[in-house]
């Protein structure tokens, strides 16, 4: 009977642990500032009237096309949490010290993963800053081989800080996943970019980290804003959204044409590969320049991230003139060692004769000077 007595006791206060740990988490929720905010009531109309919004969330574009990927590695337990020494980069990754003066006219600096600049008309528009971490979550010290859990960047030879930049004229973001917007990044921005111009819902994360609302478009599917003669056109992607445990598919998601007298970009943000990219091709293009996500891949994903091959042939799609794979080289979001979508996609890109552009970060280049440095290639000898 005591026994018994001691397992209730026990259970009692195992319960109220849990209890306790359940409120501490729901505080952390609703009070930490990096999980965004909730929009007005004149936002949140505009939001329920958009055709994308139904019964209560976004709904992802309808596709026909279906991933066969039989030959794909499917994901382990041992992938997450015990993978090979070699997933994330040895050393760090060898990079150029960005200087915001050379960023003049025509020319574009990719500054890891799906963070770059370019200069067009003398405008300097910036794609999903992220400077810091992909995670929510404080850093923690982690033994573990994968920075998967912990959101860290890979380290860089050369890191690029925010005061490195130039005056930046246009923000632009593609959805508010963590590793695409970055509350502390947009902090220290707020008072140093004039413009941002974002997705449906997720200008209230803005205003939450300091933007002054007056500063914020937000925009639907096909809309466009005139921005100092430079035309910026949101556009669909396969994809979804949510910063919290419960607002998933509550902002809107998707990828940026970026259009001026001189230069036609297309900006993929995240998505899987769908017969949008031969729409846009047709009603957009062709591009100059096309900055398709290319990494953070794995057979359960296929519906929502690209893998290498259908990049190539998104760009081929668009009617690109230049591949760019950003989407890899900063954070571990996958299965697959750090460089395997660069190799992969190289590959794809030369069997289809598609012009590709491999700079390394921090590395100014323009269109008529383009890179093809296989730099990741030291990190291997």
């Amino acid at each position: 009977m005591e026994i018994l007595f001691t397992i209730l006791n026990i259970t009692k206060y195992l319960i109220y642990i849990l209890i306790a740990i359940a409120i501490v988490i729901f505080i952390f929720l609703k009070v930490s500032p990096a999980f965004g905010g909730i929009p007005d009531d004149k936002a949140q109309k505009t939001i329920e009237d958009s055709q994308n919004f139904i019964e209560g969330k976004f709904k992802n574009i309808k596709t026909n096309y279906t991933n066969f990927r039989s030959s794909e590695k499917k994901a382990t337990f041992k992938d997450w949490f015990s993978p090979p020494k070699d997933k994330n980069p040895l050393k760090p990754l060898p990079t150029i010290k960005f200087k915001g003066k050379d960023l003049i006219e025509g020319k574009f600096v990719w500054l890891g993963h799906s963070t770059l600049l370019m200069n067009t008309e003398g405008l300097v528009v910036m794609t999903d800053p992220v400077f810091n971490r992909a995670s929510p979550l404080p850093s923690f010290n982690s033994k573990s081989k994968s920075n998967f859990f912990n959101g860290k960047p890979f380290e860089f030879e050369n890191p690029i800080l925010i005061d490195d930049l130039p005056k930046v004229d246009v923000v632009l973001i593609s959805h508010d996943h963590y590793d695409h917007l970055d509350s502390k990044a947009i902090k220290d921005l707020s008072g140093l970019v004039d413009y941002f111009i974002v997705p449906l819902g997720v200008g209230a994360h803005l205003e939450r980290w300091g933007v002054n609302k007056n500063k914020i478009t937000e925009l639907d599917w096909y809309e466009s804003n005139n921005y100092k003669n430079i035309e910026f056109t949101f556009t669909p992607s396969l994809h979804f959204s949510g910063r919290g445990v419960f607002n998933g598919n509550s902002t809107l998601w998707g990828s940026w044409i970026v259009k001026s007298k001189s230069l036609s970009a297309y900006f993929s943000g995240d998505g899987g590969y769908s017969e949008t990219f031969k729409k846009l091709g047709n009603e957009y293009g062709p591009f100059d320049i096309a900055f398709i996500e290319s990494g953070a891949y794995n057979i359960d994903w296929s519906n929502v991230h690209m893998f290498p091959d259908e990049s190539v042939q998104a760009s081929i799609d668009l009617k690109a003139e230049v591949l760019f794979p950003i989407h890899w080289s900063k954070f571990d979001l996958s299965i697959h060692p750090w460089d395997e979508p660069i190799i992969r996609i190289t590959k794809e890109a030369a069997k289809k004769n598609v012009n590709i552009a491999t700079p390394m970060i921090g590395e100014v280049f323009e269109l008529t000077n383009l890179p093809n440095n296989p730099w990741w290639e030291k990190l291997r000898n």
